[in-house]
């Protein structure tokens, strides 16, 4: 274990109490954009020094932040209107067994009616009923927990499961893509609630199936063109959820579905075009990574170090809340173990 605080790290993060009392803690990429937006429960002491606990973690983030506090004020009230919160740590969540429970706990509650969306969509459009059966949001997301559920047993899916559930997931999200453009639903919220998790799933998916991929052929295509003949098509995703039209009616939706003010407004609808931009990216950056190194072992060593720094220093935090309060290692530990597993980095 590490005791040593990473400033650097810390200046990139923000943590404070919301309403409930639950500590939320942003984390900020290297371009300035919230990249994750965690809410950590510390449910493993006594209500006195759950308190205490979190606000010493506080003042040890805080003590060294650079973050804007009016932007992230904004940003958590946005959060709390629009469910925009969980999306912001989609990526995060939906790549581990611990963080995909919860995001699929709130998809679970709506898939009956996306699946019904998404067959009126079908019918409107007059596709086939025999496609239809093979693209059910439920059945998508209880494939995405088994893919997650083989990578902890250490028996990752093969190639080719993993090329069949990337298109299932991408032709989901183009059809509620569709339902968006079409005004099919009668709930913006939850359909983009849907599209954007949909996003966090596509993308951890398709970043697992370019490793497997690209290792398993790179040296037989090169260099040149190492990546599947479906993977432009797949990136295109990223292209419509950028384009004029969507940004349009997420503009329009949050100027006219919801309380936010004109600048909520901007930070609901520019938050969720970073999230797009920061998937893109995962994929990219992934890819380049993997170009770079050649080597599958020397490659999963530079990912480790991916998350690594942040749950370093978010460790070393609670250790030195935790002595200043007097409260056991064991104790400390098994709070820091369940704060990392609800922000998706155990």
């Amino acid at each position: 274990m590490n005791d040593t605080i990473n400033i650097d790290t810390l200046e990139q993060m923000k943590a404070f109490l919301n309403e409930k009392g639950v500590l939320e803690i942003a984390v900020r990429n290297q371009n300035k954009k919230f990249k994750t937006f965690q809410k950590v429960m510390i449910n493993q002491l006594p209500e006195t020094q759950e308190k205490e606990l979190a606000q010493k973690v506080i003042q040890a983030i805080n003590k060294n932040t650079r973050l804007n506090e009016r932007n992230l004020s904004l940003l958590g009230k946005v959060a709390k209107v629009s469910k925009i919160g969980l999306l912001l740590n989609g990526l995060n969540l939906c790549a581990t067994c611990a963080g995909f429970a919860i995001m699929y706990a709130k998809l679970d509650a709506m898939s009956s009616e996306i699946n019904r969306q998404l067959n009126q969509l079908q019918k409107t459009v007059k596709q086939a009923q025999d496609i239809q059966n093979d693209y059910e949001f439920d059945k998508v997301l209880a494939d995405h927990t088994d893919m997650l559920d083989c990578q902890r047993k250490q028996q990752p899916y093969s190639e080719e499961k993993m090329r069949e559930l990337v298109d299932r997931e991408y032709n989901i999200l183009m059809l509620l893509i569709r339902s968006f453009q079409m005004d099919v639903s009668a709930d913006s919220d939850s359909l983009i609630f849907s599209i954007f998790s949909m996003l966090a799933m596509f993308t951890v998916s398709l970043r697992s199936f370019d490793e497997l991929y690209y290792f398993n052929n790179h040296q037989t295509l090169g260099e040149d063109d190492p990546w599947h003949m479906s993977h432009g098509k797949w990136m295109s995703v990223y292209d419509t959820l950028s384009s004029e039209w969507f940004i349009e009616k997420l503009q329009d939706i949050g100027t006219f579905e919801t309380k936010l003010s004109t600048l909520e407004v901007d930070i609901y609808y520019i938050s969720l075009l970073d999230q797009v931009a920061d998937s893109r990216s995962e994929i990219e950056d992934n890819q380049a990574l993997m170009i770079a190194t050649g080597d599958v072992e020397l490659f999963r060593q530079f990912k480790e170090m991916d998350t690594k720094e942040v749950a370093d220093s978010i460790e070393a935090v609670f250790r030195k809340a935790g002595s200043d309060l007097n409260l056991e290692e064991e104790t400390v530990s098994a709070e820091y173990q369940s704060a990392m597993q609800q922000a998706a980095l155990a």
